[in-house]
């Protein structure tokens, strides 16, 4: 959104001005720009904590749990054993631009992603299969009408690309952000800076800050120090050695919260060696994640013993915790007939905390068993299209971001049997574990499907899943009431400034 010179002078005059006068606004260095702002489209997970603040769905999560509460839909019913939701709005809500949230908006928003979701929409198509029509019952109910019943529907809707966004917002060339939510696009400079300010007539109550800046800064050494000296007010930490030097910071306070994500290696079941469970299964004895995890991330994570975290119900059993063993390893290879080892290439992203180190662990493991492994390190916009050409051998990704166990358990690229494209790969019986949970009112019931689910996915392997993140956000002192979502974005809409 960059038209011309006096644009871009503007966006930096808004950002200078932001760090003369902090006491207006708070200034978080991140690593990476977002790369959109179209609740529809993102892959990231700095386009999702910008969309946060900008937009709201019918539903969202609980403060701190995994419970759905209201939003803008005041209440809901199912029927039809959760083939039909029906939604009554929230009276007297506005978008952005003045216009009121009606039925109509809602429509808009789900019909417009609906029409290409099978193109540039794919990712909201992941989340929302199963929508056969959306249509307005009255000025203020929206009924959806599903191709099946689906009980993990509701927690779908917390998902960000269930957001709502102004009629007119995906007309003409380029997506207008304009959404409900307590803050507002102002204006953005590409790889810089983004700006955000205060929605004055927010539903619930104004926030009590002004304007939020995203700062893009890749170098590590310059974030930290512009943390220390009071140049930025908030930043992810990182490392180790960035944790160390600003925990005893008098004027640095320190949020820590686990995340609903995992991140995983992943084998291209497609292709030689890794189509032959015993070459996957060789991984498991490859890998010491108890060590491994403590060596590079120390507090920052934890081992993962299964692929749903720890904190999501229906978690089950793990995945190769602990068996490390290169006997065992060379064993497998021998059965699968790759005794001499073979050569494969391993996929990682640029830019996230650890993963080049628990890829050089891994290289130096496959060593041992004649296994030679040739790293690549891309940008993440890089790596998401390379893992869906099918291009890597393996690769390490994250997934998450979702409160539903039935989402989570559908990791992009994989499990669907009926796909040829899909790089990693599981048998039919897995889908039709999820199909019967998705139909499965009881939780009870359908928590102890999804652990059936996991029990596949440690028997067929079409992943290993790894570790389990922590976010540890430094920030300073004069913020205060500011906190992380159940998924790890900074809420604003509390925040205050004051003393240190």
């Amino acid at each position: 959104m960059i038209r011309g010179l006096h644009r871009f002078c503007f966006s930096w005059l808004l950002l200078l001005f932001s760090v003369l006068g902090a006491e207006q606004g708070v200034i978080y260095l991140r690593l990476a720009d977002s790369l959109t702002l179209d609740p529809g489209k993102f892959e990231d997970f700095y386009s999702q904590e910008v969309i946060f603040n900008v937009f709201e769905g019918l539903v969202r999560l609980g403060k701190d749990t995994v419970s759905v509460e209201p939003c803008l839909a005041a209440r809901w019913v199912f029927k039809e054993n959760g083939k039909r939701w029906i939604f009554y709005l929230r009276r007297g809500v506005r978008f952005h631009n003045g216009d009121e949230l009606d039925a109509r908006a809602v429509v808009y928003s789900f019909a417009k992603r609906m029409e290409k979701k099978q193109e540039e929409y794919v990712a909201f198509g992941r989340f929302f299969p199963y929508i056969a029509t959306v249509k307005a019952l009255d000025d203020w109910t929206v009924e959806f009408v599903l191709s099946r019943p689906y009980f993990p529907f509701l927690f779908s809707l917390t998902d960000l690309r269930g957001s709502v966004v102004a009629p007119g917002s995906y007309d003409g060339r380029e997506f207008k952000p304009v959404g409900t939510g307590p803050f507002v696009f102002g204006e953005w400079v590409r790889g810089k800076s983004l700006l955000l300010t205060r929605n004055d007539r927010y539903w619930q109550h104004p926030a009590k800050l002004e304007k939020i800046i995203f700062k893009s800064e890749a170098n590590a050494a310059l974030r930290l120090t512009q943390i220390k000296n009071r140049g930025a007010d908030i930043d992810l930490i990182r490392s180790a050695k960035e944790y160390d030097e600003l925990r005893d910071k008098a004027h640095i306070a320190i949020l820590s919260k686990p995340m609903l994500i995992t991140h995983y290696l992943g084998f291209n079941c497609k292709r030689q060696p890794f189509s032959r469970l015993q070459a996957r299964k060789a991984f498991v004895h490859l890998l010491n994640k108890k060590v491994l995890v403590k060596q590079i991330f120390q507090n920052f994570a934890v081992a993962a013993s299964g692929f749903l975290p720890p904190q999501m119900t229906g978690s089950g059993p793990g995945i190769g915790m602990d068996d490390f063993s290169l006997t065992k390893a060379r064993s497998l290879l021998l059965e699968s007939g790759l005794a001499k080892g073979f050569s494969c290439t391993l996929y990682f992203s640029e830019g996230q905390f650890g993963l080049e180190d628990v890829a050089r662990a891994i290289v130096t493991n496959a060593r041992q068993v004649n296994i030679n492994i040739k790293n690549v390190k891309l940008p993440f916009a890089r790596l998401f299209q390379a893992v869906q050409n099918g291009e890597p051998d393996m690769f390490l990704l994250g997934w998450g971001y979702t409160a539903d166990p039935g989402v989570f358990l559908n990791p992009m690229f994989m499990l669907d049997p009926a796909s040829s494209e899909k790089t990693m790969s599981v048998g039919p019986e897995y889908s039709r574990i999820l199909a019967r949970a998705a139909e499965t009112e009881d939780k009870t019931a359908r928590w102890q499907l999804y652990a059936a689910a996991e029990r596949l996915l440690r028997e067929e392997l079409p992943l290993i899943p790894l570790f389990h993140l922590n976010h540890l956000m430094a920030h300073n002192k004069r913020i205060h009431a500011l906190r992380m979502s159940p998924l790890g974005f900074l809420v604003f809409q509390e925040a205050r400034l004051g003393g240190e």
